[in-house]
């Protein structure tokens, strides 16, 4: 009978440690807003969250750089604005690709370091010009090792030409 007291006890202390944080965590509660929905970006309440996406911008199939319609453009350079206004400290992150994004585009930009390039450039123009802290990629369809190895050379850091996670952290002075 010993034992099982002894297991339940041990049990009882080490769950609530291990499931349940510490007062000083910090939890990230995030949100996507998607441009092309009802609610507009001024009835987000932004106290409730540390980060918001602005979803989502799209890769041009020719220059490989990132592209907005011109009803998303007036939405994104008002997006950081908008919501700093309830919540100063929560961080927007400018979203690109989502699940409509095109495959053949995704693929060739991260399979060539130019297009790369020309995507890492206007990314950090367009995010630093409407006041976004952060980007991210969603790229859901990239299906074949050859498309991970090279988005994962998109991200590395070390490559001659400056990588999106370096011009990312740089941004912040992170790097």
């Amino acid at each position: 009978m010993a034992p099982k007291r002894v297991m339940l006890a041990v049990f009882f202390v080490i769950y609530p440690l291990k499931f349940f944080p510490a007062k000083s965590e910090t939890w990230v509660k995030g949100r996507y807003w998607y441009s092309r929905s009802a609610l507009p970006g001024l009835r987000i309440n932004s106290a409730l969250y540390t980060h918001l996406h602005c979803a989502f911008a799209d890769v041009n199939s020719s220059s490989y750089e990132l592209s907005l319609s011109e009803s998303d453009e007036r939405k994104f350079s008002s997006f950081t604005d908008t919501v700093k206004q309830k919540n100063p400290s929560v961080m927007t992150l400018l979203s690109t690709g989502g699940g409509d994004a095109s495959y053949s585009t995704f693929s060739s930009m991260v399979s060539y370091s130019s297009f790369r390039k020309s995507f890492i450039d206007s990314s950090m123009r367009t995010a630093g010009l409407y006041g976004f802290q952060g980007l991210e990629l969603g790229w859901a369809s990239a299906n074949s090792s050859s498309d991970m190895y090279n988005m994962g050379v998109l991200f590395k850091s070390g490559e001659p030409l400056s990588s999106w996670r370096q011009e990312t952290l740089a941004m912040h002075n992170l790097y």
